[in-house]
């Protein structure tokens, strides 16, 4: 659907609509001005509404000249006694006063006063108090309704707030004499800037409800966009615009519970207008912030990175003014603010310009809501100079400019909707049959991958255990050869002549020989077991049968050497009423167990015992085996390291207990071969434990 089918002429629906927007304002505008024209004006302290009906002509607005005191604090009573008297209007801020042709400092306190004739009949009125600048006492017929914060006349005493309130007046006379003391010494501004307002109870609450509900629904309305342009950014973080204008958003919301009502002190008792007004002069930096960045990211293209980058210096440098400065200090720089904020809206303007110059999707769209703010922006900065007469507008500029940004958003998200349907149709035919033959293609790259994983997974097993030999080899027969190599030359050089000394000399050289014999053949076969390369009958071997023959294997030999030996089998506590059935070469495995048995016997004395247990583990379904001596044991500093290549207890080479280190080894890859795991506990003089699970398989 194209929009140029709502066209108005030269005007386009949204020209239109940004038209009508503006119209309102002005008609807004026009007619609060009038209002005020029509009402009644207070005249030199006095005000008549005597033939004025409330309930008819609607409520007051107490504009015009009060009685005014500068630098006095003055009460009823001291009003009444009478004195020199000036007036001043109101509304209006000290900073814009002259008195006696000195102009005044908006720090300071002073001192209004007004008398309301009215209708007798009128004998209950609502009088609507908006914050002023900033604290203040209101006394109605001598008495004191309202304390605002604390009025002093220094700085020490004085406490500052800032409040809209509302007055219930019983008025049974025809006279009201209304006197407001105002005190401030915490912000550059002091005084009545916002006049206040008189009627009927009725009407007061209803004004009052309105301020209130403004607020919280434009709060209430920013807070949800906010999250859901968060939500957004959430789900597609490529697109950071949405998240600098979700906070654009929410800066502003939360900037509402600061003016007016000041809802923010309702909520949070323990805020003071200190925080009050860092916080709101803070969110309005933050937002001015957000939208440059909003801007920025939107049009990344087009947008002016040296001009942003400084305006986001520029934002930080306030908020650090704000944070850690006095208020009174950093309020008497607003016109700085309200410069950097009209600097922002330029380079938004200017950005979203080139925009639509570069034909970007949404940018006239974007243009229109930013004037439309920017106009909005620009009297909220008059109104705060005393020139515009209704505040805070932005908000609604804001609310305005996010519907205009949702058309935007929607127009991108229907023409690329349009784009995908129109690939769609297109793609459907072509990928007709092409999930098949990816399927097919899939499974024959599934295959290949799995079978290049296995055979790279043989490759470094098979390199690795290259590297393991050479260096193994390298290491274990030097010292042998060095041996050998010195008997020859002692027998070569006639440094051994006598016969039964070259015999020993010969025997002890073939032994060695014998020796490098049998470590090259471990070796060898330690080697080929980590690369998988030797041969192995896996045959199903019942339970019953391999304890018996551990048991014929090894009882007899030990008995001969002195040593007790017993096999228990213990799975009848937890096994099923089946047979277990393990799955092994058993002469593999039986050198295993040779490995650690015949360890055992060397380091087990005589009258030792050497013992099996067999027990069945449910949880993991294997049999555990543990082979338990009472030999000498094992350091605790050796344990760790048993089952690495070449690790001896005795580190020399030349122990007469020791074996080439490669055993614990081959036993460890060949339990491994067989799907388990094997591990050792022990303590030195307390005997060693060996540990072996196996996994077992029902018959």
């Amino acid at each position: 659907m194209y929009w140029g089918c709502f066209r108005i002429k030269k005007l386009s629906f949204h020209a239109f609509v940004a038209l009508a927007v503006l119209v309102v304002i002005v008609l807004q505008l026009i007619g609060d001005i009038s209002h005020s024209k029509i009402a009644p004006q207070v005249q030199y302290g006095v005000l008549n509404l005597k033939a004025w009906n409330f309930e008819r002509d609607g409520s007051v607005t107490l504009n015009g000249k009060w009685e005014f005191n500068w630098n006095e604090l003055r009460t009823p009573e001291m009003f009444a006694a009478g004195s020199d008297q000036h007036y001043v209007s109101v509304p209006k801020l000290w900073n814009q006063v002259e008195l006696n042709g000195v102009p005044l400092s908006g720090a300071g306190y002073a001192s209004y006063r007004i008398q309301i004739f009215k209708n007798p009949s009128e004998v209950l009125l609502g009088l609507w108090m908006p914050g002023t600048f900033s604290s203040y006492n209101i006394w109605i017929n001598g008495k004191l309704y309202i304390k605002e914060g604390v009025v002093a006349n220094n700085a020490e005493e004085a406490v500052p707030s800032f409040r809209n309130r509302l007055i219930m007046i019983p008025a049974p006379k025809e006279k009201l004499d209304i006197v407001i003391q105002v005190a401030n010494f915490a912000h550059h501004k002091g005084g009545i800037s916002v006049a206040p307002e008189i009627g009927t109870v009725n009407q007061m609450t209803r004004k009052s409800k309105l301020e209130t509900a403004k607020d919280s629904l434009i709060f209430g309305c920013l807070l949800i966009i906010g999250l859901y342009q968060f939500g957004m950014f959430m789900g597609r973080r490529r697109e950071k615009f949405t998240f600098f204008f979700g906070l654009l958003c929410i800066a502003i919301a939360v900037r509402m519970l600061t003016l007016g009502d000041v809802m923010l002190m309702y909520w949070t008792s323990w805020y003071r207008w200190t925080g009050v007004i860092r916080l709101d002069y803070c969110l309005m930096t933050i937002a001015v912030m957000a939208g440059v960045s909003f801007v920025h990211y939107l049009f990344k293209e087009e947008t002016l990175q040296k001009y942003y980058y400084t305006l986001i210096g520029f934002g930080f440098v306030f908020l650090l003014i704000t944070l850690t400065l006095s208020p009174l200090f950093f309020t008497s720089i607003l016109i700085m603010y309200q410069i950097y904020i009209v600097f922002a809206v330029v380079f938004s303007i200017i950005v979203t310009v080139r925009a639509i110059q570069s034909q970007r999707t949404g940018a006239t769209i974007t243009l229109l809501g930013f004037i439309i703010f920017a106009v909005l922006i620009f009297n909220d900065i008059l109104y705060y100079q005393g020139i515009a007469p209704i505040r805070d507008l932005a908000p609604f500029g804001l609310v305005v400019c996010v519907f205009m940004q949702s058309i935007m958003l929607s127009r991108r998200i229907s023409k690329a909707m349009g784009d995908v349907e129109s690939l769609y149709y297109e793609l459907r035919e072509l990928n007709a049959g092409l999930e098949t033959r990816i399927e097919h293609r899939t499974s024959e790259l599934v295959r290949m991958n799995e079978s290049l994983e296995s055979k790279n997974e043989e490759l470094e097993r098979m390199e690795r255990s290259r590297r393991h030999l050479l260096s193994n080899i390298s290491h274990d027969l030097r010292t042998p050869m060095t041996l050998i190599r010195g008997y020859l030359e002692a027998l070569y050089d006639d440094v051994i002549v006598e016969p039964d000394e070259q015999k020993k000399y010969m025997k002890l050289m073939l032994n060695k020989v014998n020796s490098l014999n049998h470590l090259i053949e471990d070796l060898f076969e330690l080697s080929k077991l980590e690369a998988r390369q030797v041969n192995v009958e896996m045959v199903d071997v019942r339970l019953e049968r391999f304890i018996s023959h551990i048991e014929e294997q090894y009882e007899l030999e030990l008995r001969a050497r002195g040593l007790l030996f017993a096999c228990y089998n213990l799975t009848y506590r937890d096994a099923p009423p089946v047979s277990l059935n393990l799955r092994m070469d058993l002469d593999r495995m039986t050198q295993v167990f040779d490995n650690i048995i015949y360890n055992a016997v060397k380091f087990t004395p005589t009258g030792g015992k050497i013992s099996i247990r067999f027990q069945y583990v449910v949880s993991k379904s294997c049999i555990h085996i543990s082979i338990n001596d009472t030999g000498v044991g094992i350091d605790a500093e050796d344990l760790p390291y048993i089952f690495d290549r070449f690790y001896k207890r005795d580190k020399s080479r030349n122990s007469a207990v020791g074996g080439s280190g490669l055993g614990l080894s081959i036993a460890k890859e060949i339990v491994e071969l067989h799907h388990g795991r094997i591990w050792a506990q022990s303590a030195y003089g307390q005997g060693s434990t060996f540990h072996i699970e196996l996994p077992v398989y029902d018959l």
